[in-house]
């Protein structure tokens, strides 16, 4: 049962850095892509201030819960494991944003996440809730920061 639960933060994680490469990015840096707000908007504004952008996204939250309502059909094959990528959707959605309200946070806790919004290449470290995908994949890149 709990291997079930592990599954589904697994798949839940590799959800979440395809979403944030393949869409996010690579879309979203296309000014008439529906994701351009990513790149154009969010990303700048973090750069800008320190990582900081106290913009809670609409796009982010209805995002989110489109992709739980895309993946609902793994509830009636393994509820467990739907419920651990459900519960990593939420903790997603939460820590995402309590993150870009409180930046010092983020740095000590959420590395990886500062990393991709702070570091030379923006096009790495794509996980938010952990790494676990970054790692698995081979897209984690640790940065020293001069300020820090």
């Amino acid at each position: 049962m709990i291997w079930q639960f592990i599954l589904g933060l697994v798949l839940a994680s590799l959800l979440e850095w395809v979403v944030h490469k393949y869409f996010l990015h690579n879309l979203g840096k296309k000014k008439a892509s529906l994701f351009s707000f990513h790149w154009g908007v969010h990303h700048r504004k973090a750069r800008k201030n320190g990582f900081a952008d106290r913009t809670v996204s609409m796009r982010e939250i209805v995002g989110v819960f489109f992709l739980c309502l895309l993946a609902s059909p793994i509830m009636f094959v393994s509820p467990i494991t739907y419920t651990g990528m459900f519960v990593h959707a939420m903790v997603y959605l939460v820590v995402h944003n309590y993150a870009h309200n409180n930046p010092d946070w983020c740095y000590k806790h959420l590395r990886w996440h500062y990393d991709h919004h702070m570091g030379k290449d923006q096009d790495k470290n794509w996980c938010v809730v952990h790494p676990l995908a970054d790692y698995l994949l081979g897209t984690r890149r640790k940065y020293e920061y001069r300020n820090k």
